[in-house]
């Protein structure tokens, strides 16, 4: 009976988690580069077993629920994760706005007072000085350094050689990452991240920006499917408790 609520609870928990993951993928549908993130709950013995496979890749799949000995009545771990896929590419008109058609693979480059962050959102606009920079101000990075349009007329070919008054001034830096899952999220769509290695072949276009990689009705149905496990979840925990709440009376009365 206590499993039961236990699990219920935890079941709640996972969901609210969950909701809390939709909310900002919906609130942010409409920023360019945005990666959305994805919510799994997995039980004691699925991790478990992950682990054993790592450790001793002899153990039988399955060993856990086969009876490893250990109980695992309500143990769940939750965890999210980005999702890295390719966003919709829309046509802006706007020559400072860059997109990576590549299959969500490669990152801009861009200077931050921290350090290097790197974006997949290619909103850019032209500062004082004559840098592309991003709209907190961050410097657009070519392979020379920070991108400076001294002229008028701004080119960029889909290899990302910058042409400027049609003489090439640079290359826009592509990065592409061998493990894009321990990158970590910092807020206007930059991660941090390291280990990167330059990209030669990315395809560039001008006057597009990749969209949000967020598909806003299947979040919203996502939601409502969280919002009825959440409440699915709550009635298991009232039945519970009345029934704990029945059986303290009758062992009460027995005695």
């Amino acid at each position: 009976m206590l499993d039961g609520m236990k699990m219920a609870a935890q079941g709640m928990i996972a969901s609210l988690e969950q909701q809390n993951i939709i909310a900002n993928n919906l609130a942010n549908v409409g920023t360019a580069g945005f990666r959305k993130d994805k919510f799994a709950v997995s039980s004691f013995s699925e991790v478990l077993n992950k682990e054993l496979a790592n450790v001793n890749p002899t153990q039988p799949e399955g060993f856990m629920q086969a009876g490893g000995g250990v109980d695992t009545v309500g143990m769940l771990f939750h965890s999210s994760s980005t999702s890295f896929a390719q966003g919709s590419l829309k046509q802006t008109g706007n020559s400072f706005d860059l997109a990576l058609d590549d299959n969500g693979k490669g990152f801009f480059a861009v200077q931050t007072p921290d350090g290097i962050r790197y974006t997949r959102n290619g909103s850019f606009r032209l500062s004082t000085t004559g840098h592309l920079i991003t709209a907190d101000g961050s410097f657009l990075l070519g392979h020379n350094g920070p991108i400076q349009v001294k002229g008028s007329n701004f080119e960029v070919s889909e290899e990302g050689v910058v042409n400027v008054d049609g003489k090439e001034t640079d290359r826009i830096l592509v990065t592409t990452f061998d493990d894009r899952g321990s990158m970590k999220k910092e807020g206007d769509s930059n991660f941090i991240a390291q280990g990167g290695k330059v990209e030669n072949n990315a395809r560039v276009l001008q006057g597009y920006q990749e969209m949000a990689n967020v598909n806003a009705i299947k979040e919203m149905v996502d939601m409502m499917t969280v919002m009825r496990t959440y409440e699915a979840n709550q009635q298991v925990l009232k039945t519970q408790d009345k029934m704990v709440a029945k059986s303290v009376g009758e062992i009460g009365r027995v005695r």
